[in-house]
């Protein structure tokens, strides 16, 4: 039988919490691949992977957080020529790529097994040399290990260990909305929210004519790359008609205060959607100093239209870091399409860099917000992505 060996960290810290944490993580797996039994115990998650292909495995486990590493592995009986069989096959594979040392290393958890953990390392060992004169042992810094454990069920043997993505299972910290713009930073920021386990869904800011449909497909796209980390949950995107709301703060205010002003109102417009979907934080891509509406001033004059908690993963990044990441998950190329968002719309000429919050209060006075923030509600489009793919497209509705 094949099982996948899911080793945690993180959630390892939790104590009597724990087990809330495990089962999340066992959830999102099934969610990704349904139909395959987990069960948790000694510390591991185990799942017996059935007629799934051991790729299309190794792909859902590479982008599910919660999984610190993994190996995949055979299930066989007590018997010795059962596990030896077993342990040369793995050893076969890895001398095929071309991997000249190795170690065997045994856990003898089920003690009923009649030889210890050092006796069936040594044999295994010998038996591989024997197969493999090409081989030798080093147990120092071996280019691959045969993991064997001797467990109640029987004997689990593994070579190799793959990496995860590490952090916390999707849906364990509450629910978060993220400003998704088309723009390299908030993707990222996106994908550092999830890792943290909030359940992820997006909000994004169109301005037909000003932007247009391609612009709007990369922000779906970036969407439908977040859901591949989200463990299987569906993601919803809500397209907000940001059009008459910008237009008209364009006409009413200095231009030096109309880029944060439509942040601000880009804000108010997340939080009256936050409030009635149950969104507990509002999540930006924000970086201090990057850009003229991100410094210290101008980042609390924003945040003071939303009573939300507002996230910024990134604040203290180096944008270089934040293209490593982009490229890292998969967000870069996306980010890069020569396709402009509602955000370079009316960019000022010379932006106010130390708004005061009481300047920007005086200056948004005569706008009235309650109805552009009704209108732009009522025209949103809710996009419902699960797995990579768009699912549904259909007008949002919202309990009043």
């Amino acid at each position: 039988m094949k099982l996948a060996i899911i080793r945690y960290g993180e959630i390892g810290l939790k104590g009597r919490n724990r087990k809330y944490f495990e089962l999340a993580l066992e959830r999102n797996i099934r969610n990704q691949l349904p139909g395959v039994r987990t069960r948790t115990t000694g510390s591991r998650v185990y799942i017996e992977t059935g007629n799934y292909v051991l790729e299309d495995v190794k792909r859902v486990l590479d982008k599910t957080f919660g999984v610190q590493n993994y190996s995949i592995g055979t299930l066989v009986g007590f018997e010795l020529d059962d596990i030896l069989s077993t342990c040369l096959e793995l050893a076969e594979t890895e001398v095929n790529k071309g991997k000249r040392s190795f170690k065997v290393e045994t856990k003898r958890a089920y003690k009923k097994f009649p030889l210890r953990s050092m006796q069936l390392s040594a044999f295994l060992g010998e038996k591989v040399l024997e197969r493999f004169p090409e081989l030798h042992v080093d147990v120092h810094n071996p280019e691959f290990t045969i993991g064997v454990e001797i467990r109640n069920r029987g004997t689990l043997l593994f070579s190799n260990k793959f990496q995860g993505s590490g952090g916390m299972p999707v849906g364990v910290s509450g629910k978060g909305l993220l400003l998704l713009s088309g723009g390299i930073d908030s993707p990222v920021a996106g994908w550092y929210m999830l890792k943290r386990g909030i359940d992820l869904h997006a909000i994004h800011f169109a301005s037909p004519p000003y932007t247009g449909e391609k612009a709007l497909e990369k922000v779906i796209d970036l969407a439908r790359l977040l859901s591949m980390y989200n463990g299987g949950r569906e993601l919803l995107l809500y397209n907000v008609a940001f059009t008459k709301t910008q237009l008209s703060i364009h006409r009413s205010v200095q231009e030096r205060y109309s880029l944060i002003i439509q942040r601000r109102a880009m804000m108010k417009i997340a939080t009256e959607i936050a409030e009635r979907e149950g969104y507990k934080a509002i999540v930006t891509g924000e970086n201090v100093g990057q850009v003229a509406s991100q410094t210290l001033e101008n980042m609390i004059a924003i945040s003071s239209a939303t009573d939300k908690l507002v996230l910024r993963p990134l604040v203290g990044f180096d944008k270089i870091d934040t293209v490593e990441m982009a490229k890292k998950i998969g967000s870069f190329e996306i980010s890069t399409r020569p396709y402009e968002d509602c955000c370079t719309v009316f960019v000022p000429k010379e932006p106010a860099t130390k708004a005061r919050v009481v300047d920007i209060l005086r200056a948004e006075k005569d706008i009235d917000f309650s109805q552009l923030i009704s209108e732009a509600i009522d025209e949103t489009k809710l996009y419902r992505i699960k797995l990579g793919q768009v699912i549904k497209v259909e007008s949002l509705e919202m309990d009043n």
